[in-house]
């Protein structure tokens, strides 16, 4: 019997394994994909991210743009920054590379192990796979994603879904010469949505999404044009997929008894940004201190955790709701705006950098709108 059963090899996964298996503790981890395996993603890392990852990670690095930029309806505007915006990693790669150090640490893999069941009892979670094995754990950590079983099986409520899709397009050096330093966001193009590019060492990430993607046409369309605004005669036949954008829109208790949701499938996305890896890391590193302490002192009680979400995960979370309701509803005015107050972008620069807060971009953008306006801030 382990201590600990994971279901979801991802970022949030192995993460947590790698942490619980450092503490000595037996983890097992469930994967119904082999790897390494395709995951569509942009594969963008922002800087606070990197702080929560394992030593090695730069060498995971496919670039590292110093210049963003956000494009609106009558202009764009580049900013660069001394250190890197973000960082960019092929997924295949990366996620492998967080599996592996999971498993140097002590945790267990088991892949192709497709989970069909959840059954607790005296205490105890049982997880059967596809393949008729059976594992046994006093604690449950689901990391199986947005469309993963562990949210159905313990009772948590979904979250909502938008959606994505996206092409990895090889590109001649001329052309990746004119973005190797540069992330472009044009947030004007598609409803409660913005379309991507992405360089990744040869290779641009295109892409399209929506938190709303319900009510626009057939995002493989909308894709298809975008794709060929930014690459003229692309390559035939690139592969287009699509993936999930789970967000939720107020909170959630994440967990049950002595089992509990991070990453994609507790639907911890911003849902402003549609940063997911940051998400899933940090929620990773509050899982794990969680169960480590209940381990360690024979406490089956995952309030802890629902306390350590609320407070220090779903307050940055919050904001980023608040933010998206005001500026998507909106997002051609918002996004002309903050072209030409230049300030703005660099203050959204900072929070996705860890520097700074939704709360203080809403207070800015208030502030900055009202002076404009020659109107003085509501009262708080």
């Amino acid at each position: 019997m382990d201590d600990v059963v994971i279901i979801g090899a991802g970022p949030a996964g192995s993460t947590a394994a790698r942490l619980l298996a450092q503490q000595g503790f037996h983890v097992q981890v469930l994967e119904q994909s082999a790897f390494p395996r395709v995951k569509p993603c942009g594969g963008a890392i922002t800087s606070r991210a990197v702080d929560l990852l394992p030593q090695g990670f730069f060498q995971q690095v496919r670039s590292a743009p110093t210049q963003w930029t956000f494009r609106g309806r009558t202009g764009a505007r580049t900013i660069t920054t001394k250190t890197p915006y973000c960082y960019t990693v092929e997924r295949r790669s990366f996620d492998s590379w967080l599996a592996e150090k999971a498993q140097d640490a002590g945790a267990r893999f088991a892949f192709e192990e497709k989970v069909t069941s959840i059954h607790e009892e005296d205490g105890y979670y049982t997880v059967t796979t596809a393949q008729g094995h059976k594992f046994q754990a006093p604690w449950l950590i689901g990391a199986d994603g947005a469309k993963g079983v562990s949210a159905r099986f313990l009772g948590i409520p979904r979250p909502h879904h938008g959606a994505a899709i996206e092409a990895e397009v090889p590109v001649t050096s001329e052309q990746f010469a004119t973005w190797q330093h540069r992330v472009e966001i044009d947030v004007t193009r598609y409803p409660w949505g913005y379309a991507w590019v992405i360089p990744k060492d040869g290779i641009l990430n295109i892409g399209v999404g929506s938190f709303k993607a319900s009510k626009l046409p057939p995002l493989k369309s909308l894709m298809g044009q975008y794709l060929h605004q930014i690459v003229p005669n692309p390559p035939k036949d690139v592969p287009m997929l699509a993936h999930p954008l789970p967000y939720r829109t107020r909170y959630t208790p994440l967990a049950t008894t002595h089992a509990l949701l991070i990453g994609d499938a507790a639907g911890l996305m911003d849902s402003f940004s549609a940063e997911g890896i940051y998400s899933a890391l940090a929620s990773a590193h509050i899982a794990a201190n969680t169960v480590s302490q209940a381990l360690r002192h024979n406490i089956p009680d995952t309030l802890p955790y629902a306390h350590a979400i609320r407070e220090q995960f779903w307050t940055q979370l919050r904001p980023a709701v608040k933010m998206s309701h005001l500026f998507y509803p909106l997002a051609g005015f918002w996004a002309d705006w903050f072209v030409g107050h230049t300030q703005l972008l660099e203050e959204y620069l900072r929070v996705t950098q860890g520097q700074s807060t939704y709360d203080a971009l809403l207070r800015q953008t208030e502030a900055t709108l009202l002076h404009q306006l020659h109107l003085r801030p509501l009262s708080r």
